[in-house]
C-alpha cells in the first residue's frame, strides 16, 4: 500500500509539473498583464490594436481577455487568428473561444458574396431567355453555420511538424429560384432549390522557427505557425440532373494562413491567403484579397501571468 501512495504521488506530481511546464511554455508567447498592447498594421495602411485585459468568467469557466480599437463594426472582417475576444491557455492547449463569432462571420461573409452573386446570376439568366418573354426570375438564399465553440491555436508545448485539427466547420446554403412566365413546364415545378452542405477543416503546423523583422524590433526565434483549411462540398438538387456528379466534391487548400509567434511578445507578423476557387470564376467573383498584419509597435507589462 506505501508503494503504490507513493507511485500515486509520484504520477499526480508530474501531472502536476506536466501541466506548470505547458502553461509557463505557452505564457512565454502570450503575455497577458493587463494594460499590455500590440498594434498592428495591415496591408492597407489601417491600424489595429490589441490590449490586454482582466480576465473574465463565463459560465463558471475563467478566461483571459483581449479589446480591440478600432471596435469590429462588420461581422464579415472578423479574423479569429488575430481577433478573439477571449481564450485559455492550459495543459495541453491555447484554445481561442471563437465559436459564435466564427459564425457571424463566415455567415456575414456568405452572405455579402451571395448578394454580389445573385446580381450576376439574375443577369446571365435574363441574357439567356428572349426578350420577348415576360419571365421574371426570384432568387433567395438561406446560410447555416455552426462551429466548434474552440479554435485550438497551439498545442502546449507544440511540436514541430506535428499536425493538429484546429477547428472545424458546417455551412448548409440553400438557393431558391421561383421562375414565372416560362411558356413551357418546368420538371419539379416553377420553383427550385439547389443546397449544399460543406464541411471546413483547418488544420494547423508549427512548421519552425524564424527571425522576423516589422517596423517594431527584430524579434528571433519566432514560432512559425501554418493554418490549413481544407473543404468538403456536396450538393442536393430539388430536380435530379443527369450526369449530375454524385458524393462529396473535395476543394483542397481554400486558405493558407501563417502566424508568427514572437517569444514575450505574442502575434509579430500574419498572413492570410485564399486561393482561387473555379465556383467563383465561373460565376465571376473575384477572389478575396490577400490579407497582412505586422506589430509597429507594442508594451509589454513586466507582471505576471493573472492566472497564475
Amino acid at each position: 500500500m506505501k508503494n503504490f501512495r507513493f507511485i500515486l504521488a509520484i504520477l499526480l506530481l508530474f501531472g502536476f509539473s506536466a501541466t506548470l511546464m505547458g502553461n509557463e511554455w505557452a505564457n512565454y508567447y502570450f503575455p497577458d498583464a493587463s494594460d499590455s498592447y500590440w498594434v498592428y498594421e495591415d496591408q492597407n495602411g489601417d491600424e489595429l490594436t490589441r490590449y490586454a485585459i482582466a480576465p473574465e468568467e463565463i459560465d463558471g469557466e475563467f478566461y483571459r481577455a483581449f479589446s480591440y480599437n478600432p471596435a469590429l463594426e462588420n461581422w464579415a472582417d472578423f479574423e479569429h487568428y488575430v481577433h478573439p475576444y477571449f481564450y485559455q491557455v492550459g495543459a495541453d492547449w491555447v484554445a481561442f473561444f471563437v465559436g459564435t463569432e466564427i459564425e457571424n462571420a463566415l455567415k456575414a461573409a456568405t452572405m455579402e458574396q451571395m448578394e454580389e452573386a445573385i446580381v450576376l446570376m439574375r443577369q446571365a439568366l435574363m441574357e439567356q431567355m428572349p426578350p420577348e418573354l415576360n419571365i421574371t426570375f426570384d432568387l433567395d438564399y438561406d446560410v447555416e453555420v455552426e462551429s466548434q465553440d474552440y479554435f485550438y491555436f497551439l498545442p502546449t508545448p507544440a511540436t514541430f511538424g506535428e499536425e493538429w485539427t484546429a477547428i472545424e466547420i458546417n455551412v448548409v446554403l440553400t438557393m431558391t429560384i421561383d421562375i414565372q412566365g416560362m411558356p413551357i413546364e418546368i420538371p419539379g415545378g416553377s420553383t427550385q432549390t439547389v443546397t449544399t452542405y460543406t464541411t471546413l477543416v483547418e488544420s494547423g503546423t508549427v512548421t519552425g522557427t524564424e527571425t522576423v523583422e516589422t517596423e517594431a524590433g527584430t524579434f528571433e526565434d519566432c514560432l512559425v505557425i501554418e493554418y490549413r483549411t481544407d473543404a468538403s462540398t456536396e450538393t442536393a438538387m430539388s430536380v435530379e440532373v443527369p450526369q449530375q456528379p454524385q458524393g462529396p466534391q473535395e476543394q483542397q487548400g481554400v486558405t493558407l494562413t501563417t502566424i508568427w509567434l514572437a517569444p514575450n511578445v505574442g502575434i509579430v507578423k500574419f498572413e492570410h491567403q485564399h486561393e482561387a476557387s473555379p465556383e467563383n470564376e465561373e460565376l465571376g467573383l473575384e477572389t478575396p484579397e490577400d490579407q497582412t498584419l505586422e506589430l509597429v509597435r507594442y508594451e509589454i507589462q513586466s507582471s505576471g501571468s493573472e492566472d497564475e
